[in-house]
């Protein structure tokens, strides 16, 4: 048992008050993220900004958020990245990532992609899809870093393992190419698919392609138009003129099933950010 004296020496006290001041911080994030998810901008402000204040990494970066889009304070892009800076130099991944693109796309610095894979490194360290797909990104490229397909595969399959839509699109890519990954159509067109079901695009571009072709999958024509469809609304210029190719080829019913099953389609949510 602990006398007296021990029990009020510094060093424990010192690590009393630290419990109770993270403690205190924890409780005014939980506090401020709620009130943001209820679109109380103001109270999410205030609590966060107690958090941020007693040291809490995730307040800071949430409230970094807030300045940047101007919700709940007045719109403050400085103060904004003061606060990525603070949250990042804690290891939060997410501030991390986005101190990453700042250097990348020079917004308020010299661009600089050496720094931006720094970034986007500690980030993707940390499982952040997006930190896995920047780095990624940074590989495929060259810039920042020697060009590297392999490693570009490596960190798409992380981020694509975990659900992200962006990632699974990406290293569909490599995969049809052939770069850092053998060649593989039909590997290409179920990583395509899945991002495809989350609403990206090009994707959804690339599997009514891949139907129409009969590549990486057996033909549909009737799944090539569902899929057309779907990326001619988000402005796919080939999209557009594949669909009206094959509405002429295709029976007015599997036209009308096609365009129904469009109309009540909704991109699959998944928990990657």
């Amino acid at each position: 048992m602990l006398s007296m004296k021990n029990a009020t020496s510094p060093r424990i006290l010192g690590a009393v008050v630290f419990f109770a001041v993270s403690t205190m911080a924890v409780a005014d994030t939980a506090s401020g993220l709620e009130a943001f998810k209820n679109h109380d901008y103001a109270t999410a402000a205030r609590e966060l900004k107690a958090g941020a204040d007693r040291g809490d990494s995730n307040a800071q970066f949430s409230l970094g958020l807030m300045y940047a889009r101007g919700l709940g304070v007045e719109k403050d892009i400085e103060q904004a990245w003061m606060l990525f800076q603070a949250a990042a130099a804690q290891g939060n991944a997410e501030a991390q990532f986005r101190l990453g693109v700042r250097s990348a796309q020079g917004w308020g610095v010299q661009q600089d992609f050496v720094d931006a894979a720094r970034w986007y490194q500690l980030s993707a360290n940390q499982g952040d899809p997006l930190g896995e797909v920047g780095i990624a990104s940074l590989y495929e490229d060259g810039f920042g870093v020697q060009q590297d397909y392999n490693m570009a595969v490596h960190y798409y399959q992380l981020a694509a393992k975990n659900g992200y839509g962006p990632a699974e699109n990406n290293l569909a890519q490599l995969i049809e190419k052939g770069k850092g990954v053998k060649r593989d159509d039909a590997e290409a067109f179920r990583w395509y698919k899945k991002a495809a079901d989350q609403g990206i695009a090009s994707a959804q571009d690339k599997v009514s392609e891949m139907y129409a072709a009969g590549r990486g999958t057996p033909a549909n024509p009737e799944m090539a138009y569902f899929w057309s469809t779907l990326a001619a609304r988000q402005h796919e210029k080939n999209a557009e003129r594949r669909a009206q190719a094959l509405a002429v080829s295709l029976t007015p019913d599997a036209v009308s099933r096609a365009q129904k099953s469009a109309q009540a389609w909704k991109p699959l949510l998944t928990s990657a950010r």
